[in-house]
């Protein structure tokens, strides 16, 4: 037996795909838990994994390392807030607001939605928080609830002072958030994650499908569908928009939040002869879009530009021509800072890391307090591990957002 057995092990268990890591994560994880457990020959071990759950618990909470910090991704907690206040509180005041958190790792993120909820205006009676990760020490750190300063980058010393109490092991939230979420273990990529319980309003969901196989996706992706009610909002990371095309899920305008509704059917999968003849967007769901900047509605018209038709096609899942488009709008306009934006997202959601890091990398470059190009070039540099190249770029948006 070898390390790729280790990683088959998990691809079949908890949907892992090997490259979204690295094989050489896996293995220095892999080598930790045998030291740990004094054990030298890798076949076993693995015996040993398949026969313990305790020790599968070990491994797993070795290879996922959590990434998080407190209102990470700040624009999807100002559009949650505004959904509470321009359409929640409008249209169904007195029910409960059911919201789910998963993977929540160590809490940050859950806490951080039970804030924004009682500041948006709600009653800690008038909502739900459920918290699911599949690793019981981050849950059993997220149940304790003290944190380190690296779990408030980004944000103000206000927001400590008003939610949490120093200590000598850390920042104690206070007792009245902590209250407001319940945890428990469980795993997204079960089949049966979570039938027991009744469809959510809300769900948080991000930068975990990207660390899935392909099949895992597509099963999660129908989960998390079942999930959430008619007209629910989704929340994903900024390298998962590209997973829900094809799916019952339509964009929500409103930048930088990566949030999406529920819509009644699933969108059907297109197929396009030539880039100039893209299909039109599937409509959006009939409750009012929530946006930043709200427009009457106009009726739908095809793209005016080479821009316009990339982002059409890419929105459909036509990535490829939607990349070859705005390659060849960059020849010949090469300062573009929109199209190496776009190329970027573009890219990355073709899983071509590197070369989206280089188109990001462009727009900075002609625009260098370009503030989506930053924070997308940021995201992309912490999820490869590049955790020091991410926290410059996360200080040089904070830089920027202060002169601002």
């Amino acid at each position: 037996m070898t390390y790729s057995d280790g990683e088959a092990l998990l691809r079949r268990k908890i949907g892992l795909d090997a490259s979204s890591i690295g094989s050489a994560n896996i293995a220095r994880a892999i080598e930790q838990r045998m030291a740990d457990s004094k054990i030298t020959d890798i076949a076993v071990y693995l015996e040993r994994l398949q026969a313990s759950s305790s020790e599968w618990e070990a491994l797993v909470d070795n290879v996922v390392v959590p990434e998080t910090w407190f209102f990470r991704e700040r624009e999807s907690f100002k559009l949650l807030q505004k959904y509470i206040q321009s359409e929640w509180l409008v249209t169904q005041p007195k029910r409960v607001l059911r919201v789910l958190s998963v993977p929540c790792s160590t809490g940050e993120e859950p806490y951080s939605i039970a804030i924004a909820l009682l500041e948006a205006g709600l009653n800690q009676a008038n909502f739900r928080i459920d918290a699911v990760d599949i690793s019981a020490k981050c849950l059993l750190a997220a149940q304790k609830a003290i944190y380190e300063k690296y779990s408030f980058r980004h944000n103000t010393l206000s927001f400590q002072a008003q939610y949490f109490q120093p200590t000598e092991a850390g920042y104690q939230l206070c007792e009245q958030v902590r209250n407001l979420v319940h945890f428990r273990q469980g795993n997204l990529a079960d089949s049966d994650f979570l039938v027991d319980v009744a469809p959510y309003d809300i769900v948080f969901c991000r930068n975990l499908l990207i660390y899935f196989d392909s099949s895992t996706k597509e099963r999660t992706i129908r989960t998390l569908e079942r999930l959430l009610i008619q007209d629910g909002l989704l929340f994903v990371g900024h390298a998962e928009t590209g997973l829900l095309l094809n799916s019952r899920f339509t964009s929500v305008r409103h930048s930088l939040a990566f949030a999406y509704r529920k819509a009644n059917v699933s969108r059907p999968v297109t197929k396009h002869s030539s880039a100039s003849k893209p299909k039109k967007h599937h409509p959006l769901p009939a409750k009012p879009p929530i946006s930043q900047h709200p427009q009457p509605q106009k009726p739908q018209t095809q793209p005016t530009n080479l821009l316009d038709i990339a982002r059409s096609l890419a929105d459909q899942g036509s990535l490829l021509q939607a990349c070859q488009i705005c390659q060849d709008y960059l020849h010949k306009n090469l300062v573009s800072v929109e199209a190496y934006l776009l190329l970027g997202q573009v890219q990355q959601a073709m899983g071509k890391n590197e070369e989206a890091a280089t188109s990001f990398q462009k727009a900075i470059y002609l625009q260098p307090n370009h503030e989506e190009a930053l924070i997308h070039l940021a995201l992309l540099r912490e999820h490869q591990g590049d955790i020091a190249t991410a926290r410059f770029l996360w200080e040089r948006i904070h830089r920027i957002n202060k002169r601002q």
